[in-house]
């Protein structure tokens, strides 16, 4: 029988996150140009029937290459207890021994993010840079909107560290934000790396 935890929660009640409860790990998932090449090769070469199977699996690199380029942190694959992020950041929910214990972002943080929509994977602590996938950051671009108006994509980026976050900025101004705060509030590999 599994024991509920007790969840304390904000002035609005919602809940805050506990750190206890949750542990970390790190998948190295980058996708390269070539490993699309070699997805596409595969896919004109299979069988009829496996075509469909080859064409999404294709599908779901080439996006994940993608996100990664453009720096989107988000839940893009889920699994029993795990949601893994595209930098490759796993949070599992059911803590285990050997792995790291996942630290979230202070209830104070929550509280000046509570005004834009975040997934809890969000608001753990350890993702790494994007595209490159080496270096720890602490702002992240999470959200996107397609704005018919100007025919291109506005983004949503906070800091896991200030606080501060931007609503629909253009990209070039996401970009921006990420790198001003990780050289700012980042930790000091960040600071040392001027990154």
């Amino acid at each position: 029988m599994k024991l509920r935890k007790e969840v304390k929660s904000g002035s609005a009640g919602t809940p805050l996150l506990q750190e206890s409860a949750y542990t970390i790990s790190h998948e190295y998932n980058a996708v390269t140009a070539d490993d699309l090449r070699d997805l596409k090769q595969k896919l004109d070469a299979a069988p009829d029937r496996e075509k469909y199977g080859r064409y999404r699996a294709r599908l779901f690199y080439g996006n994940l290459r993608r996100w990664q380029r453009q720096g989107l942190h988000f839940l893009y694959v889920s699994g029993v207890g795990t949601k893994e992020c595209t930098c490759g950041l796993v949070l599992h929910e059911n803590a285990e021994a050997d792995q790291e214990k996942a630290v979230f972002v202070s209830n104070v943080i929550q509280e000046k993010l509570r005004e834009i929509e975040l997934e809890k994977l969000q608001l753990v602590k350890g993702h790494m840079s994007l595209p490159s996938l080496k270096v720890p950051t602490v702002a992240l671009i999470v959200n996107f909107t397609f704005k018919e108006s100007i025919n291109d994509y506005l983004w949503n980026a906070m800091c896991q560290e200030c606080g501060e976050y931007l609503v629909q900025a253009r990209d070039s101004e996401a970009k921006l934000f990420v790198k001003e705060h990780n050289k700012g509030c980042g930790p000091k590999k960040l600071k040392k790396e001027g990154k």
